[in-house]
């Protein structure tokens, strides 16, 4: 009974030679970054875009022309961040001055505290902290 299954298979194979036949398998990209068709960008870019639903709105000021009083409210914030700046140095590096203590201007909060021969001076505006390390002057008798 073997035989004849063998001898079964034998003829099936020979009569039917596309059943055994094979070809070689080769990979063939589809995206024109990796070696594939070039006329497959476009849509491969259009199925990108219409897949992609982020809108990012965020920068659209930057495109904006400023306007006068845009820029007038610009300079005035900047005048009085850098008065309140010098202001707020002042006060930590003046003679007798505490060694430490905070400040509250639109928002941030300064926080400054002497650590040997530095001062370490924390900005945090609610989002991140700034830190620097200031070396306190010395003063001369």
């Amino acid at each position: 009974m073997k035989n004849f299954v063998r001898l079964s298979l034998s003829i099936v194979a020979l009569s039917f030679p596309q059943l055994v036949a094979s070809a070689e398998l080769v990979y063939r990209p589809v995206n024109p970054s990796f070696g594939g068709d070039a006329l497959n960008s476009g849509h491969l870019y259009q199925g990108a875009d219409i897949a992609n639903t982020f809108s990012d709105d965020s920068l659209d000021f930057l495109l904006e022309e400023q306007t006068a009083a845009d820029l007038f409210a610009d300079a005035l914030r900047s005048s009085v961040i850098a008065g309140s700046a010098s202001q707020i140095a002042n006060a930590i590096f003046q003679t007798g001055s505490p060694t430490s203590g905070t400040f509250t201007l639109d928002g941030a909060t300064v926080t400054y505290e002497t650590v040997g021969a530095n001062v370490v001076v924390r900005v945090n505006d609610g989002i991140k902290t700034e830190v620097l390390t200031i070396p306190k002057p010395t003063t001369s008798p």
